[in-house]
């Protein structure tokens, strides 16, 4: 009974990891954080068993902080790009929210409006500078 029960918790660990991960995928283009955190936690639950999945674990929390460094370098002319696309993408939420057409439409201007924030709150460091006052 014990292997059945040692072997029952490693398996099911082992299919809510898998779960989670997948998840993570499946809504990682929605509104809002559902992606990473998902993927992170079911790399959780899956080195609880397995080396490999500790090792990466370890690795995408080390190295996760290095996507934003590289996707908002500071250059000026890139930091006023970011801006302009914020700016356009929070316009085009303000024209689908308005125009109630559809439910798709609707999603995509969501979308659309928590895409603007997250580039708003990362380009020129805002979120840190937010964070400290």
């Amino acid at each position: 009974m014990n292997f059945v029960q040692h072997h029952g918790k490693r398996i099911l660990t082992d299919v809510a990891g898998y779960f989670l991960i997948l998840a993570g995928i499946a809504t990682g283009w929605l509104p809002g954080p559902g992606g990473i955190p998902l993927i992170v936690a079911g790399l959780g639950l899956l080195s609880i068993n397995n080396a490999w999945a500790k090792e990466l674990r370890l690795w995408v929390i080390a190295n996760g902080g290095k996507a934003v460094k590289i996707l908002f370098p500071r250059w000026i002319w890139l930091e006023w790009l970011y801006d302009i696309v914020a700016i356009g993408l929070l316009g085009l939420t303000f024209f689908l929210e308005m125009r109630h057409v559809s439910l798709w439409q609707m999603g995509l201007g969501v979308s659309a409006f928590f895409i603007a924030l997250f580039i708003a709150l990362t380009n020129r460091d805002r979120l840190n500078r937010l964070r400290s006052k």
